[in-house]
């Protein structure tokens, strides 16, 4: 009775160990968090679902004050929204708007010719380059690109605008047709994951004054390219609010064209349309 004993310890001690590799191997093919399950999804872009929300901070305070607000992308079913909410920025105001490809927002540091103000070359240093313009068109990088908003006289704006998403993903892993300008393509086969990008808010008051130490980008003057908040995007488990109740656009959208100063006034009354078709002497102050 004794030797039979003896025979069976190193039989269970075996397989106890056999036991505790396979459980040990299990726990190790399993993903601990969910963003490991996220990043196991195919990168095809159609994981993008929900929502995602950029909060700002302000940049170049001392010029405008604090600017709080968002902006949001979300994606429900096969359409793809983008809506932004500005507070108590510069009053009529046109801001350029654009998601980044960086994954920080630029901060005092940055400000490599020390003049008190972070431009636009010093920011796009850090961000990188335009993935998402949140212009007229969301579905495509360059169709719609002089539109933006125009905040009215309390500084404020919100834009919104719906899309297709299959286009919106599909122009953004297009081939890039230019890849010297400041616009860039989702690298070849890879989808599109918006948390960690980031959004930038540009443009002040024309009556502001700015140092003419102030860089700027294109034909633009400094006062329509300066930084003046910036977020980074995360995943949000609930919308704020009830966007998207109709597919009409909220707010002012201005035009801007390389050379203009300031973005072209929209005409809310169909009788001041006819009567400025009628005036040809009248010289039009905008270009």
């Amino acid at each position: 009775m004794k030797k039979t004993t003896t025979r069976l310890v190193p039989i269970l001690l075996t397989f106890f160990l056999m036991e505790a590799c396979d459980t040990q191997r299990t726990t190790n093919q399993r993903p601990n968090s969910s963003r490991e399950r996220e990043e196991a999804l195919p990168l095809d872009g159609s994981h993008i679902q929900g929502h995602y929300q950029a909060k700002f901070i302000t940049l170049n305070p001392h010029v405008n004050g604090t600017i709080p607000g968002s902006a949001n992308l979300y994606r429900k079913e096969e359409r793809i929204y983008a809506f932004v909410r500005l507070f108590a920025g510069g009053v009529k105001a046109w801001h350029m708007q654009n998601v980044y490809t960086g994954s920080r927002c630029p901060g005092p540091s940055d400000d490599k010719n020390a003049d008190g103000f972070i431009d636009i070359q010093e920011a796009e240093e850090i961000l990188g380059k335009i993935l998402i313009p949140l212009d007229s068109d969301i579905s495509s990088q360059y169709s719609g690109k002089s539109f933006f908003p125009l905040a009215d006289l309390s500084g404020n704006y919100q834009y919104e605008r719906v899309g297709p998403f299959r286009r919106f993903i599909e122009d953004l892993q297009s081939k890039d047709k230019n890849p010297e300008d400041d616009i860039v393509k989702l690298p070849q086969g890879q989808g599109l994951r918006l948390i960690g990008k980031t959004v930038l808010i540009q443009g002040v008051s024309e009556t502001l004054e700015l140092p003419e130490t102030l860089a700027t980008k294109g034909r633009h003057r400094s006062f329509q390219t300066l930084p003046v908040a910036c977020g980074v995007f995360e995943k949000i488990d609930r919308a704020p609010g009830t966007p998207y109740i109709l597919d009409s656009i909220p707010g002012p959208v201005a035009e801007v064209v390389d050379d203009q100063e300031r973005p072209s006034e929209e005409v809310e009354d169909e009788n001041e349309v006819e009567n400025e078709s009628g005036n040809e002497d009248e010289e039009n102050p905008l270009p």
